[in-house]
């Protein structure tokens, strides 16, 4: 055991270390001597795989990059701004360990594609049960497919890199995305077959036949292979071992591991492994020991329809004295607004002081306090703040059923196809928010259901980006809560005519999106940049 231990902690050691974008030479040479022998191994290094795949400051960020989100910490809404530069830092490097990079930027490394590839040629020579080894092989191609799908989207053509190389070996050509996305798809579908259909639980976190058709189903919806998508989300959505949680909040928080069926994909948190889960602290308001990191928009509040199944705009019981009165129960569900009860205390982002003439913590303009006004409550929970910055686990969702509906709900549109189908799955989800079900399946529809559904679940700027609509929706002034007082005995806001403005947008569109190749790359590559940077 412990030769399995100290391997273990050679294996993630190696694999863990922050790398140059083209650093993809193996460096685990020390442990091959008593490494890579048997199944055991082989399973450790499994476990050496999964160690870091995917973050949850990735997840939960990501949707700062566009309308959705502001964020105060992490520079994420650089991009969103248009500021972000070749040339630019993460502010919050210094806080984490070098394995954190944050800003998308996380995928510009190599790390984790060596990992893989070293993974995938060693155990070929483990004397193990060839079953388990393919089923071993084919979660970590998932791995390194997923790892490649989100380079194309934030950088567009990448160096496609299969095989272990030696350190004199630097690849500094761009592949085209076409051929890398085909490469991702053609993995996904190949192995689809050998990994076994279970839902997150029974497979305790280990990638699935369903993780793999779903993620095949998310590539080819942002690639537009519609008809394609359509097939994939349905053999997902066919899978007995799903279901849609009645609980949405429910599903975002601590002992969702061990209860919900919806999730298809997720980064699991291990009791007494990770000895502190920084997300609560996060997010939680300043009021109970958190950073107020995150903050929701007006824009995406704006997003929710009213309970009558209309638009703010449309609705006759939409009220501007009581916005957040007859809306999407999702709404609040996902954030806290000024006038909100949430754990037994009203939520104050827009008084100076509180009646008893103490100073507010959550006032939208202090340093830690949400500067839209409007924090984020997906994926927390009030605790004493004593626990607060003591071990506090939830699994964080990278894809879930409800994805798949309205992937299947977007290819008919766009294929024509199975619209009736299209329609009813959107309607589970809208009678899951309280809402009344929509008599007709329309492009403006999806496309609402899905920014509200997925919001914080890091798609919307990916969303942007593939109906190109950057020029219409990041560009300009970004608001959150409309201005006011609020009443810390009823709850009930007296709104002044202004909103809380947090930054300001220029969109630049020769830039296609995509984010900047670091000009540290550039310099020792001589690869080409992207546009506009």
């Amino acid at each position: 055991m412990k030769k399995y231990i100290y391997a273990l902690i050679i294996i993630c050691f190696v694999y863990s270390c922050n790398d140059n974008f083209f650093d993809v030479a193996p460096k685990d040479q020390l442990s091959d001597g008593i490494f890579w022998k048997t199944q055991d191994d082989a399973k450790q290094a499994l476990v050496g795989c999964y160690s870091d795949w995917e973050t949850w400051d990735n997840i939960l960020w990501g949707d700062a990059m566009s309308d959705n989100l502001y964020a105060q910490f992490y520079n994420f809404q650089m991009i969103a701004q248009g500021t972000w530069l070749p040339t630019s830092g993460l502010s919050y490097e210094r806080w984490f360990s070098s394995e954190s990079t944050g800003t998308g930027m996380q995928w510009i490394s190599y790390a984790r594609i060596r990992k893989y590839n070293n993974f995938l040629s060693k155990i070929e020579s483990v004397n193990m049960d060839q079953a388990t080894k393919e089923t071993y092989k084919s979660e970590v191609r998932f791995l390194r497919a997923y790892d490649y799908f989100n380079k194309t989207q934030y950088y567009g053509d990448i160096p496609l890199v299969t095989k272990v190389l030696s350190i004199d070996s630097i690849p500094n050509t761009r592949t085209q995305v076409a051929e890398v996305q085909k490469f991702i798809l053609d993995e996904l579908d190949a192995i689809s077959s050998k990994l076994p259909v279970a839902n997150n639980i029974s497979s305790g976190g280990h990638i699935t036949a369903g993780a793999a058709l779903a993620l095949k189903a998310r590539v080819e919806l942002y690639t537009g292979k519609y008809e394609q998508a359509m097939v994939d989300a349905k053999k997902v959505i066919d899978m007995v071992c799903y279901e849609l949680n009645p609980d949405y909040r429910g599903m975002f928080l601590p002992g969702n591991a061990s209860t919900c069926k919806e999730s298809i994909l997720t980064v699991n948190y291990i009791n007494n492994y990770i000895t502190k889960n920084f997300i609560l602290q996060m997010l939680l308001p300043q009021s109970y020991g958190g950073y107020s990191g995150l903050g929701a928009t007006k824009s995406l509040v704006d997003a929710y329809e009213c309970t009558d199944g209309k638009t703010i705009g449309e609705s006759s019981i939409y009220d501007p004295e009581n916005p957040f009165k007859n809306r999407d129960a999702r709404m609040d569900q996902t954030f806290l607004h000024p006038g909100m009860v949430w754990n037994g205390k009203i939520y104050n982002s827009l008084d100076r002081s509180l009646p008893d003439g103490s100073l507010n913590l959550d006032l939208h303009s202090d340093v830690n306090a949400c500067r839209t006004g409007m924090n984020i409550l997906k994926y927390i929970k009030g605790i004493p703040l004593s626990e607060v910055v003591s071990t506090y686990g939830t699994n964080i969702v990278v894809i879930r059923l409800a994805e798949m509906y309205l992937t299947y709900a977007e290819a008919a549109i766009e294929t024509g196809k199975n619209k009736d189908l299209g329609l009813q799955l959107i309607n589970k989800l809208r009678t899951r928010g309280n809402l009344p079900p929509a008599t007709e399946l329309t492009r403006e529809l999806v496309r609402r259901e899905r920014r509200v559904e997925l919001a914080l679940e890091g798609l919307r700027y990916w969303d942007i980006k593939r109906w190109d609509i950057g020029a219409t929706v990041l560009n300009g002034s970004t608001y959150g809560s409309r201005d006011g007082s609020v009443n810390m005995t009823t709850g009930q806001v007296k709104w002044n005519n202004s909103y809380i403005k947090v930054d300001d947008r220029n969109f630049k569109p020769e830039r296609k999106y995509l984010l900047p190749i670091p000009q540290s790359t550039i310099d020792a590559s001589g690869m080409k940049q992207n546009s506009g940077y």
